[in-house]
């Protein structure tokens, strides 16, 4: 059974990049542009969520915080263009496991990735 992944990010090129390189590894992959079409689609379940921080309706991360149980069944990614260790220290108490800075490489990416591949 192929693993589900939800891109939610604004900027169409990446979420495009994200989903032909993880549809290459086997992955069934939806996107969403900001977080009131995020929330329609995670009622889905995706297996991963690869969440940007900075969407045009809010924070990726407080809507994790306002909506956690529609984050409990997926492995979320968060992508920031702040690396701040703050923001990641938020990430890591809200259950985040993953934070990938921007810009980052999509081997990174499929190396955050891959061991969820296989659960």
């Amino acid at each position: 059974m192929k693993k589900s992944v939800l891109v939610i990010g604004d900027e169409r090129d990446l979420c495009e990049v994200i989903s032909r390189a993880l549809k290459k590894e086997g992955f069934e992959v939806d996107c969403a542009f900001d977080l009131a079409e995020a929330g329609h689609k995670l009622s889905a379940r995706p297996d991963i969520v690869i969440l940007d921080n900075n969407l045009p309706d809010g924070s990726g991360i407080e809507y994790i915080q306002m909506h956690p149980v529609e984050f409990m069944h997926s492995f979320v990614i968060l992508i920031s263009a702040d690396p701040g260790t703050t923001l990641q220290k938020k990430a890591a108490f809200e259950g985040i496991r993953a934070f990938l800075p921007k810009p980052f490489s999509i081997d990174k990416m499929k190396e955050v990735i891959k061991p969820i591949q296989f659960i």
